[in-house]
């Protein structure tokens, strides 16, 4: 790393990640951000290789390590289910010991090969090949996905300043293993995920991945330039920007913070169109944000916050598009089942909607009235349309009217109002095809996230690459595995995805891609 501000801004723009994957490792809160914490307090000064891949080979080793003292996964199958999660999937994976659990998540989490993770963990290339659990692709990765989203934000920085006060990194850096200077990356860290990268033999500042990955794609800048953005990563006053939501084609939403804390946070527009950034609106208290979704009306989003019974609770905002002052919605506390998702919701007709286990609520914009039941029996995917809890009939909320979606799979993975993705049980084939059963499209790779605005699907190739499939163009696209700076890729705020955006590794710029805009 840099000096010590290139360092917070790096902890500030990549550390929910990092500790997101402590959570999927460990499946413990507490010991995911420990695991976190420890990692970056190794990191200091310059290194050859790849910072995330540094923190991300650094937090596996300690977790297998028989050294540490690990805590017993303890995220409930609860939490997995409401975010998505296979229960079954996570009982099993919390009763595997440390070392097929670490080689399972680097595998499906992670992207690597065993020749991979052979070297990440430093143990013969027979020992990973028989770390096998009898799990579908999709079921594993919607699961691990499942408990990176159940993370608690964790304030990294003043941890680490006690960490590093209290005792010297010699200890930890041990634990790391010599010759983690050296780590490679060998895709792109996409989204919220770390990069976990095999140690090698240095390369090249050019050197690219091998060409049967990046020749699939090219990069979403060269395929969308009307659609990708570069802006400064930080504001005029030096908070630093992260991205929230797209109100439309032209205006992206940005969240602004300070170095230090969850005060002093704001919401920034940027216009395309003029490429001027201008203040939005001023977030209330010291709420930490979670999500945020868009109806073209109003900016809504979701926040934890901690009650005076030192109880937690979810709190939605919202703010008209033009700007102005934060109005609450509504508020709920943890653990109430009908209550709107934190991180799962979507707005629509002028209400706020969410789905529970069997049925789709409301709760007016508002914030007047009570929530509502809609629907029992459905999910809500894209407003105004839902699908029945067997996936095989759309409803439209507004009319009423109802559609038979047809498809060719028993291992049918996700539908939006047009498209239907579909895993072939034997093959582990991906295809995308129409929700009337025409249109077939295979897709290179496993699907991750979408379709998203009946559109996109996000695809993980091998290396934990990532390309974005427009299906109704037939485009394909990724971020420039070429070019060192463009490591870093954050994911929007929302529950949908419309947003994708990367910065360079000194944290000077960063580079939006609004698929709203993707023409």
């Amino acid at each position: 790393m840099g000096p010590p501000g290139d360092f917070t801004d790096f902890v500030l723009i990549k550390g929910m990640g990092f500790v997101r994957y402590g959570v999927v490792l460990t499946g413990d809160q507490r010991e995911g951000a420990d695991l976190a914490k420890e990692a970056l307090s190794c990191l200091e000064g310059p290194k050859s290789g790849n910072a995330d891949s540094f923190i991300g080979t650094t937090m596996t080793r300690l977790y297998v390590s028989s050294r540490r003292r690990r805590r017993p996964p303890s995220i409930p199958a609860s939490d997995i289910t409401a975010h998505g999660g296979d229960p079954e999937v996570w009982r099993q994976l919390k009763e595997l010991p440390a070392l097929p659990r670490a080689v399972i998540i680097l595998r499906s989490y992670g992207g690597l090969s065993n020749e991979e993770i052979a070297k990440v963990l430093d143990l013969p290339l027979s020992t990973v090949r028989d770390q096998t659990v009898p799990f579908r692709q999709d079921d594993l990765l919607r699961t691990l996905d499942a408990a990176a989203a159940t993370a608690q934000p964790a304030d990294l920085l003043s941890d680490l300043a006690r960490l590093r006060r209290r005792r010297g990194r010699r200890r930890l850096r041990s634990a790391a293993v010599a010759g983690l200077a050296l780590v490679t990356i060998a895709g792109v860290a996409v989204l919220v995920r770390p990069t976990i990268a095999a140690p090698a033999a240095p390369l090249s500042a050019t050197a690219r991945p091998e060409p049967s990955t990046v020749g699939l794609a090219r990069a979403a800048q060269e395929v969308w330039p009307h659609a990708v953005s570069m802006l400064p990563a930080r504001s005029a006053d030096g908070l630093v920007y992260q991205p929230a939501v797209a109100i439309d084609d032209r205006r992206v939403v940005l969240l602004a913070q300070r170095r230090l804390g969850y005060d002093d946070v704001r919401l920034d527009v940027y216009d395309a169109g003029t490429g001027r950034l201008t203040r939005f609106a001023k977030l209330p208290g010291d709420d930490e944000t979670r999500r945020f979704a868009t109806d073209g009306r109003f900016v809504v989003w979701s926040a934890l916050s901690l009650r005076e019974d030192d109880t937690l609770e979810t709190r939605f905002w919202r703010v008209p598009v033009k700007g102005g002052r934060p109005r609450l919605v509504t508020k709920a506390a943890q653990g109430d089942a009908l209550a709107p998702s934190q991180t799962h919701f979507q707005l629509g007709g002028g209400y706020l909607l969410w789905n529970t286990d069997k049925a789709i609520y409301r709760l007016p914009l508002s914030g007047r009235g009570r929530r509502e039941k809609v629907r029992e029996g459905l999910r809500l995917l894209e407003w105004p349309w839902a699908a029945d809890l067997s996936g095989r009939t759309l409803t439209d909320l507004e009319t009423g009217r109802s559609r038979e979606i047809v498809t060719r799979e028993r291992g049918l993975a996700r539908c939006s109002p047009d498209w239907c993705v579909e895993r072939n049980a034997i093959s582990g084939l991906m295809t995308a095809r129409r929700t009337d059963g025409s249109g077939s499209v295979e897709l290179p790779g496993s699907t991750t996230e979408g379709p998203i605005l009946n559109r996109f699907v996000v695809l993980r190739l091998r290396a934990g690459l990532k390309v974005i499939k427009d299906l109704r163009a037939g485009t394909l696209a990724t971020f420039d595995p070429a070019e060192p700076a463009l490591a870093t890729v954050l994911g929007d705020r929302t529950a949908q995805g419309t947003l994708l955006a990367w910065s360079d590794s000194a944290g000077r710029d960063l580079w939006v891609l609004n698929l709203k805009a993707v023409r």
